[in-house]
């Protein structure tokens, strides 16, 4: 009997132990760089300051431009970069079928990753649109290619597009499905 309790208590913790290094601190900074042309709109007013630590003044997330090139950090170290796209208006998807139910149109965004670390992983839920009331609104079907969720190699890139279906809003980061603090926030669309 004790060796069973034994055994469970070491699973448990080998479970928390792999659970925590999933919840390594980030943090967000510029590489004061801009994704070109096909990536979206140039960027202006970056400050290349790094994000302050989330729950501190003006909410901790760092604020971003659009075609921006971010790095996000895991554990001090660079572990990817970011950028996404200026969102465009998309009336339906699906030949009609589905259509937006909070505005004329879908918001979408072209996100791009490209990971420094082996096992960087980027989840589309890791992604909302907060909008001016303050309501929290998660991606949707829509768009392709889609923002899927997927664990990258070192030097792997990751492109998709993230739809949301809102008619307003700031596009927010923040990198964990566990973490609700904010990385970074887009400019309001």
């Amino acid at each position: 009997m004790g060796k069973a309790r034994l055994v469970v208590v070491a699973t448990v913790l080998a479970g928390m132990v792999g659970l925590t290094g999933c919840l390594e601190d980030t943090s967000v900074s510029t590489t004061g760089t801009t994704a070109g042309s096909a990536q979206g709109a140039a960027a202006n007013g970056s400050t290349g300051a790094p994000a302050g630590k989330p729950g501190s003044a003006a909410g901790g997330a760092k604020q971003a431009q659009y075609g921006e090139v971010l790095e996000v950090r895991k554990g001090g170290d660079v572990a990817a970069t970011l950028s996404v796209a200026a969102p465009k208006p998309v009336a339906s998807f699906f030949g009609g079928a589905s259509k937006p139910t909070s505005g004329p149109a879908f918001a979408t965004f072209i996100v791009s990753f490209s990971s420094q670390k082996q096992g960087f992983n980027v989840n589309p839920f890791d992604f909302f649109v907060r909008t001016p009331e303050g309501a929290r609104v998660q991606p949707t079907f829509g768009c392709e290619p889609a923002f899927n969720a997927a664990t990258l190699g070192a030097g792997e890139k990751f492109q998709g597009c993230l739809t949301v279906d809102v008619a307003h809003g700031n596009l927010v980061y923040t990198s964990s499905l566990f973490d609700s603090a904010s990385l970074v926030e887009w400019p309001g669309f």
